[in-house]
Parts: C-alpha cells; structure tokens; sequence
C-alpha cells in the first residue's frame, strides 16, 4: 500500500477544491488565510506525485506479478525491526531483591 502525507485539513480543502472553489473561497468557508489553502495544494499534490512515483517504480520492478516477493521482503524488514526493540532474555532475568 502506498501511504500519503495528509491531514484533515488537507483532506477538506481538496475536498472543497474538487468541487470548484477558488483557494480565496475555500479560505473564507474554513475561516484560514489563502496562503495557508494554496500551501496546503501544494503539498497535496507533492504527495500525489511522489505516491505516482512509487507507483511507476513498483510497476517497473515487476508489481504485482513480484508482489509475494515484495510483501515477504516487507514482512522481514519489519520483523527485524520488531526483534531489534524487543529486550534479551537475559535482561527479563528475575533479580532478587531484599527489602528491610
């Protein structure tokens, strides 16, 4: 699955955007300065185009048909990730303390 960056905020002003508004309307129907709804555009579709991008790669490294390979190498990156944050047995050894 390929991920985009995007806030509610985002959201709602595309929202709005695909529906024809100008960024002044938008700003005024959201209460925000129109600088803010055109930065908000902007990194919109830096993100549909970078998600494009990763599209395009997966498509030229022979998605889907290498897909189970994909998802395996996933899958191994992740646990590796999840076995490097979890603590030695040795360190979960009980330690006896005394009190008093």
């Amino acid at each position: 699955m390929i991920g985009l960056r995007i806030t509610r905020e985002m959201f709602e002003i595309l929202r709005l955007h695909l529906q024809g508004l100008s960024a002044y309307k938008i700003a005024r129907r959201l209460n925000m300065d129109p600088p803010t709804v055109y930065a908000s555009l902007k990194a919109a579709k830096q993100n549909f185009a970078e998600a494009d991008r990763m599209i395009t790669q997966l498509k030229a490294s022979g998605w889907p048909i290498k897909l189970p390979e994909i998802e395996q190498h996933i899958r191994g990156r992740a646990q590796k990730r999840k076995t490097a944050r979890m603590p030695n047995a040795t360190q979960n050894e009980e330690i006896p303390l005394k009190l008093g």
